[in-house]
């Protein structure tokens, strides 16, 4: 009787408070019920209880999208049309049909997927899956496994006559973290690193949609070398989630579309894994081009934005027979593939040119290469602009949609608008006075910085000879 009339009491002196806490909580329950799934309200991603139950019948709510959070989803198509696929969740997950759960997973229980069915192996109980919808086995960890590893992101199964397909259904950016390391070591420089999330990006993008060779089949790209290794969790490194992260939405471009970004791991010598192309070009001929007698000198003063050669002098054995010429008429003028000359060597009665290699073309980006490049101290869009930089000798870089930084984060620091040599237009040899020609050659100074740069890279790459 004491503890019925002190509980009495209790509810007069509180009797404020407690009405204003169930206030509170039937509110939240009203706003927030249907967000959760609680009600089941079928308009929204979260799960349906209804319906979703354990193997004993026990009904559970579950109170998770079966979609993990995606900016641009990618669907890799992990096994196609086998007679079964075995599953297991970490934490307590779903199979989900139309956006509603129709069967509880256990915690690390093993299951098997076969067409029209999934069944837990320890109970042997089953529940039907639909032949004309995609299912969805999802976890609120997102994390998957199946075909022997953990993936990222859920897995959507597609149930056929003929068998059952598997996909993996994640966000494009976790998806290259499980893409970098399985393409490149993740010991590499960090530049490498980078050039290689860019490139795989490039071609995920490319392939993604209608893009992809593997529409009809209901996902995007394979896992192996058919499109871009990925072997999901297990392969993820920190050095390559920083590459990832630090180049995130960041694509090749070719004029408004994407660049596929095709990319091996060896293409011929190291001069040709790096990009970089040889060509003689006799005394005489040099000297017909340049109106310089008895050539003894020829050096590149300064490059230009895009790393072409822009301003060369060729020095005579008579001073006064020595002229300046704009790099990239030279260039043309020779018929290098490019205008990114890096060095010019005399052999015998040739002039030796180094330059760099076409771009992308079927071969793309030489991974070796990439890593040689990144251990000589160039930046990742500096190595980019060699294996893919357009007719016109630039690189191109775009973001996908969703994704912007200020340009000068592309290249790692500031821009600087440094002060070139004027030509005359489409003049190969450098018409102005003499004291033209002194303020030029104040302004080379000042560039002195880059052009050592470039020279030293030139000369690490002529050293691989």
């Amino acid at each position: 009787m004491r503890e019925e009339t002190s509980f009495l009491h209790l509810v007069k002196v509180y009797k404020g408070p407690l009405f204003c806490a169930y206030v509170a909580l039937v509110m939240v329950l009203l706003f927030a019920a249907p967000q959760l799934g609680i009600f089941g309200d079928s308009k929204t991603n979260s799960a349906d209880a209804k319906g979703a139950s354990t193997s004993q019948g026990t009904p559970t709510i579950i109170a998770f999208s079966p979609y993990p959070p995606m900016l641009h989803p990618i669907r890799i198509g992990l096994q196609t049309r086998v007679s079964s696929i075995r599953v297991v969740v970490w934490t307590t997950g779903a199979v989900f049909v139309n956006g509603r759960a129709v069967f509880i997973l256990k915690p690390q229980m093993m299951y098997s997927l076969s067409p029209g069915k999934i069944t837990e192996l320890a109970t042997g109980q089953t529940y039907p899956l639909p032949f004309d919808q995609r299912a969805t086995v999802s976890a609120p960890d997102y994390r998957v496994w199946t075909n022997n590893k953990w993936w990222n992101g859920s897995l959507e199964v597609i149930s056929l006559a003929n068998g059952i397909t598997s996909v993996n259904l994640l966000d494009l950016e976790y998806y290259l973290q499980g893409v970098v390391p399985s393409e490149m070591p993740s010991s590499w420089a960090p530049e490498a690193l980078k050039c290689q999330a860019v490139a795989a990006r490039s071609y995920a993008w490319a392939h993604m949609g209608d893009g992809s060779k593997w529409k009809s089949e209901g996902f995007d790209l394979v896992p192996d070398v058919r499109d871009q290794a990925y072997k999901g969790m297990a392969a993820e490194k920190p050095s390559t989630n920083l590459a990832t992260w630090q180049t995130r939405g960041l694509i090749l471009k070719n004029a408004d579309k994407v660049k596929p970004g095709f990319y091996r791991a060896w293409v011929g010598d190291d001069f040709e894994n790096l990009n970089i192309r040889k060509t003689p070009v006799a005394q005489g001929r040099l000297e017909k081009l340049t109106g310089v007698k008895d050539i003894v000198g020829v050096t590149v003063m300064s490059f230009d934005a895009q790393g072409n050669a822009h301003a060369m002098q060729v020095m005579g054995r008579n001073p006064k027979d020595s002229r300046q010429v704009y790099g990239v008429a030279l260039a043309r003028t020779l018929g290098l593939a490019t205008a990114g000359i890096l060095d010019v060597r005399e052999e015998g009665s040739n002039w030796v040119f180094t330059y760099r290699g076409p771009g992308n073309g079927a071969r793309g980006m030489s991974q070796h290469g990439a890593n040689m490049l990144a251990k000589r101290g160039w930046r990742f869009d500096q190595i980019l602009q060699q294996y893919y930089q357009d007719n016109d000798g630039k690189l191109r870089l775009g973001y996908i949609p969703g994704y912007y930084f200020p340009p000068s984060m592309i290249a790692g620091q500031r821009m600087q608008n440094k002060p070139q040599i004027t030509f005359s237009k489409g003049s190969l040899v450098d018409t102005s006075d003499a004291s033209s020609k002194s303020k030029a050659e104040a302004e080379d100074t000042s560039t002195s910085t880059k052009s050592d740069t470039r020279s030293n890279n030139s000369n690490n790459s002529n050293s691989t000879n």
